[in-house]
């Protein structure tokens, strides 16, 4: 029978979040004791948590998320264990070590920093795609790529002055989506049927997303 997985991190206070964006806020507006129902007011950056980058995130006149047609978000997928201890690039040769990828197939990369969601270093020594990692993607004609780190590009903490995010850029520019903070660990070195349920924004840069996959135990 198959077998589905959450690959999400839930939405929570506390949760790591990069400097450039501000922190979520999570109000209560109605609650059980005095109304006798539940609303929660939720104030979050389109860039946090497990979320899809669109192309429009880092292209002038990139799509947005209400553009993407929904084969964007539903596919094969399949999850490459690349594991890393510390901000050390992935590279192209890194990647080629994976089965026979085909046009429209998504590729996941697990560093195993799913396993240190929430500690300091998470944001900020986490590892990432070499630029030649993204051209290859690029190359392969693949949907998107996911990681299980905060970014795909250099941590925060190692970007000299006016970073030009030549990873997001290459990627988002050819089309090819991102998203960023995925829990892997259950799914290594398979492939599965991989939905992402992104938030449907109109002129959206990015939301957060559900991502689902569906493996055939």
């Amino acid at each position: 029978m198959p077998r589905t997985v959450d690959l999400s991190h839930p939405l929570e206070p506390g949760m790591p979040h990069a400097r450039t964006v501000p922190a979520p806020k999570f109000t209560p507006t109605s609650t059980w004791a005095e109304h006798r129902m539940r609303v929660m007011r939720l104030d979050i950056p389109t860039h946090i948590g497990t979320h899809v980058d669109a192309p429009s995130h880092f292209v002038e006149d990139g799509a947005t998320l209400d553009q993407l047609p929904p084969s964007a978000l539903v596919g094969r997928a399949y999850c490459l264990e690349v594991l890393r201890d510390g901000p050390d690039p992935i590279t192209a040769a890194d990647l080629e070590s994976a089965v026979d990828l085909e046009p429209g197939d998504a590729l996941l990369i697990r560093t195993g920093w799913d396993d240190r969601y929430g500690e300091p270093a998470y944001v900020d020594r986490h590892p990432y795609l070499a630029v030649d990692a993204a051209e290859w993607a690029v190359a392969k004609g693949l949907r998107f790529i996911g990681m299980d780190t905060i970014s795909p590009d250099l941590p925060m903490s190692m970007r000299p002055p006016n970073f030009p995010y030549d990873v997001h850029r290459t990627l988002l520019a050819a089309g090819t989506l991102i998203v960023e903070n995925l829990v892997l660990r259950e799914i290594s070195d398979r492939w599965s049927t991989l939905f992402i349920g992104v938030l449907n924004v109109r002129g959206g840069d990015g939301a957060p997303a559900r991502a689902l996959a569906v493996l055939d135990d």
